[in-house]
């Protein structure tokens, strides 16, 4: 069977002690999984005590299947040894049976200004099914993604007590068609929220030097996005009535109707993705092949100069057969 390592890392603004209290107990994992909030139906059940060696937690779902997962070894960090270990089984039971071991490590840092931090590594080691030796590669880029996600709701949950994010899956729907004017740009996926932001203040620029109001329906496309490099195009622009002619330094394009799964994010643009990865997981779900002859569509139906973070609504639209 193939073996796969994912690990990523992030800085959190908080003391170790605190970070391994709330990383250990598996009550908070609905808050901050990258993965339940994709299935409304899903049934989470805690196992003995969520915060000791043998307790844990499984689900069952009809997008995220069935697994459980349980306390190992727990290492609490100390005033003498600010470093601090948690040692968990996986287990799923479906789509497919699988075993992986899971690692967190949290450590006293500090980060780039020279502020105290912790530290917090997710690890997790494990083995594909052997039909699905193909795609590791991809699994592996998608698992980073999914983990990445889930360490920015973990570190908001501990810095501010909730997590600005709330997912809801519409199921299939029509996207309607509308002309955009904008411009296109590449970029990673780690820097996409700056490089959007830039690419829609250069062309408010354009419109309004051209007297073209921008107080209608903002949208980003994406056109082509590569998980293994992690790069990606799209194009950001302001529906407008068609024929509507371009200003210098902007391009008109229209978009198709189409029928795509359609999820609403409401909260910081920073998890996004979760949105995205809830549309690709129900997809999945319900045997719907995406359509990639297709660009996937963000709306942004409120603006983020007079709404606060949390309030933020982004409608997502991804491409079916």
């Amino acid at each position: 069977m193939p073996a796969f390592t994912v690990s990523r890392t992030i800085p959190v603004h908080s003391d170790p002690e605190t970070v391994f209290t709330k990383l250990t107990d598996f009550a908070t994992w609905k808050t901050w999984s990258p993965w339940l909030l994709a299935d409304k139906d899903a049934t989470v059940t805690i196992n003995g005590d969520p915060t000791a060696v043998g307790g844990g937690y499984s689900w069952d779902g009809p997008v995220v299947g069935a697994g459980q997962m349980e306390h190992r070894e727990l290492h609490p960090p100390s005033s003498v040894q600010s470093v601090g270990t948690m040692h968990a089984d996986l287990r799923f039971f479906r789509p497919w049976k699988s075993q992986s071991k899971v690692e967190f490590e949290v450590k006293k840092s500090r980060d780039e200004d020279g502020q105290e931090v912790t530290r917090v590594r997710w690890h997790m080691t494990g083995k594909l099914p052997f039909f699905m030796f193909w795609m590791k590669s991809m699994m592996v880029s998608l698992m980073n993604m999914d983990f990445d996600r889930g360490l920015r709701m973990f570190k908001e949950m501990v810095e501010t007590g909730s997590v600005a994010s709330k997912t809801v899956v519409n199921g299939i729907d029509e996207f309607q068609p509308c002309m955009l004017l904008g411009r296109s740009a590449d970029t990673t996926l780690a820097d996409i929220g700056p490089a959007m932001e830039e690419t829609i203040r250069q062309v408010q620029t354009s419109l309004s030097e051209a007297g073209v109001a921008c107080d209608g329906r903002w949208m980003s496309v994406y056109d082509d996005m590569n998980f293994k490099t992690q790069s990606l195009s799209y194009f950001s622009g302001l529906a407008v009535a068609e024929g509507t002619p371009a200003p210098p330094g902007l391009v008109a394009r229209s978009i198709p109707r189409f029928r795509a799964m359609h999820v609403t994010h409401i909260g910081r643009y920073d998890h996004l993705g979760n949105a995205w990865a809830a549309a690709y997981q129900n997809l999945r779900a319900g045997k719907h092949k995406d359509n990639r002859s297709l660009p996937g569509v963000e709306i942004y139906t409120s603006s983020s100069e007079n709404t606060p973070p949390e309030e933020l609504v982004t409608e997502v639209y991804v491409p079916v057969k």
